[in-house]
């Protein structure tokens, strides 16, 4: 019997502990799907603002970007488009966004944004458009950086017939 009471002791003791465990990385995650989310809002805002020093920040010098366009940028050609006033985002407006922590240094947001832009790489006029889209974050010296992201145009999809 005493073995018995040994044995579901242990077992308890067990339990707590995973349970304990479960909610710590629950938390743990939490606060690191937060850290993303604002470090992705912060990106979006210095978009809108035409914040070129915070994005330098945000972005990785290794950053891939894709445009739903197909053109593709590295980080000193995007921001150089941003400065030369080529590229101008006038809105971003979140429509979805998932994060997915990847263990303790990385990151992957997939969602949808409406845009309203004028790119005058793509077209002269201001445009709306709907992306989806998928951005790699990498924790590097203890921040997020974006270090890729890509986009396509967002498309209505009919009802099966």
């Amino acid at each position: 019997m005493k073995r018995f009471f040994l044995c579901l002791g242990i077992v308890a003791a067990a339990t707590m502990a995973m349970v304990t465990h479960k909610s710590y990385a629950e938390a743990r995650d939490a606060a690191e799907i937060n850290e993303v989310v604002t470090a992705e809002q912060t990106r979006v805002a210095a978009l809108d603002a035409q914040d070129v020093p915070t994005l330098e920040k945000i972005m990785a010098d290794d950053d891939t970007y894709v445009h739903a366009s197909g053109k593709v940028d590295t980080k000193a050609s995007y921001l150089e488009a941003i400065r030369s006033g080529q590229l101008h985002y006038i809105s971003w407006q979140p429509k979805s966004m998932q994060v997915r922590v990847l263990g303790k240094d990385a990151a992957v947001i997939n969602g949808e944004y409406a845009v309203r832009v004028t790119d005058a790489r793509v077209q002269p006029q201001p445009f709306d458009i709907d992306i989806l889209i998928l951005s790699v974050y990498a924790r590097r010296d203890g921040r997020w950086q974006q270090i890729a992201w890509q986009s396509t145009r967002a498309t209505a999809v009919s009802p099966a017939q």
